[in-house]
């Protein structure tokens, strides 16, 4: 959740473990300002990535391959269907960011585990 601190004051920022997110609606450009929060303020092996209006997360040099982006040269952008029932987990290992779609569907026997693009996609809840 963002901060909603005057100026002046410092904003919160995560320092490390795993985040989850939860779009719940709304404009897709605050949850992503979300995401750039939610990055655990440690040293990247790729860099920090800027994350544009549009999920699209810009790295300095390379980017790491992360599931439900898909690569622009510098650039990763989200090819994940919207979706309520879906969390982000944003987390470091080794230094590699990862992004993770996690299922929150209550009909699915993914819930609560990782998912992968084509199972969202392919979800019968969404379909629905």
């Amino acid at each position: 959740m963002p901060c909603d601190c005057p100026d002046e004051q410092p904003r919160p920022k995560p320092a490390g473990g795993c985040n989850y997110l939860v779009y719940s609606g709304g404009p897709l450009s605050s949850f992503y300002r979300l995401v750039e929060q939610a990055v655990p303020d440690v040293e990247l092996v790729h860099g920090r990535p800027t994350v544009r209006f549009d999920g699209s997360l810009e790295f300095p040099g390379p980017p790491p391959a992360l599931s439900g982006f898909r690569q622009e040269g510098s650039r990763l952008y989200p090819v994940w269907p919207p979706c309520t029932l879906r969390m982000l987990r944003v987390h470091v290992l080794d230094g590699v960011l990862n992004v993770a779609g996690i299922c929150g569907s209550p009909g699915s026997e993914r819930i609560g585990r990782e998912a992968t693009l084509d199972q969202c996609q392919n979800c019968p809840v969404r379909q629905s």
